[in-house]
């Protein structure tokens, strides 16, 4: 069964400077259903798609394993402008 500790350590090996990672189990803890918010200055001056794109290649593993996955990418300064 996939973890949210799983999805915690494969983003932080394959995406740099990540500054927050949110995982939310919405399968009621069966692990089949996850969303992701993940903050990093990576995503600088790439559009959605292609900030999508990093974290789904570096979960494309564990991805296939599940039934539901959704990701919403922010740089550190978008991030902090949405939790004021």
């Amino acid at each position: 069964m996939l973890s949210q500790q799983i999805i915690q350590d494969k983003l932080s090996q394959a995406i740099s400077d990540i500054k927050n990672v949110i995982i939310t189990d919405t399968s009621n803890g069966c692990g089949q259903s996850f969303d992701v918010i993940v903050v990093s200055d990576t995503f600088q001056g790439k559009n959605k798609l292609q900030r999508c794109r990093l974290v789904n290649n570096a979960l494309k593993e564990e991805v296939a394993q599940i039934h539901a996955f959704g990701c919403k990418c922010f740089t550190l300064e978008e991030w902090s402008k949405l939790v004021v």
